[in-house]
Order: C-alpha cells, then structure tokens, then sequence
C-alpha cells in the first residue's frame, strides 16, 4: 500500500513540473540589459572577472558552452600544447516562469531576472 502511494506522489510531482512548464528555455529577447545579466552569471560561476559572449547567446539553443582562452605569447600568437581543461557547460532553463541559468557542474542557479525566454 506505501509503495502505490509513493508511485503516486512521484507521479503527481512529476505532472506538477509538467504543468508548470518546467524545462530548457530560450532567450526570446536579446537586450543589452539581459546580456550584461548572463555575462555576470557566467562570471559568478567561473569565477572570473569577465566573460565574453555572444550578442545572440542562448537565443536558439538552451545550452551554453564556455571554452577557456587559449595561452598567447607577448605578440598575441597562440601556444602550442594541449588544453587540458575541460569546457563548462551551461543550460538555460524555464522554472516557475522565471529565466534561470544552470552551471551543468555544480548545479549552481542563477536566475535572470530581466530576461524573457520561453521553452525549447
């Protein structure tokens, strides 16, 4: 008898992410406002003063991608060697209305609060 409970309490969880509409998002508006937002989120979860990124990011698919710089010597030209970091993945996502960005790796959330998306 637990069990059939507990399959329905999952059950009706999982129908209230549904009919919140819950799920990967993107930007439906790329202002210059939600763009300083995301960078600022990014930066928080690298950890980095700043980050560059697209005027048009996250607008046609919920997933980001950060790669690190790679190493320049005095004159600008690139380094040889390997990077051996691995990129940072970012999803954007659609929770209780809201714009939120994930940090894949650490689960962190930031939530955007200017910006508009809509689901995937």
């Amino acid at each position: 008898m637990r069990s059939v409970a507990f399959s329905a309490l999952v059950m009706l969880s999982a129908c209230a992410s549904v009919a919140g509409q819950d799920g990967p998002a993107v930007l439906t508006e790329a202002t210059a406002q939600t763009h300083d937002e995301l960078v600022k989120a990014v930066s928080a979860a690298l950890n980095v003063p700043t980050v560059t990124l697209a005027a048009d990011a996250l607008t046609t698919d919920s997933e980001l991608v950060i790669e690190r710089a790679p190493a320049r010597d005095a004159e600008g030209r690139r380094l040889q060697g390997r990077e051996l970091t691995p990129p940072e993945h970012f999803q954007l996502i659609r929770a209780k209305n809201r714009c939120v960005l994930v940090h894949v790796r650490t689960n962190a959330r930031y939530e955007l609060p200017n910006a508009k998306c809509r689901l995937k």
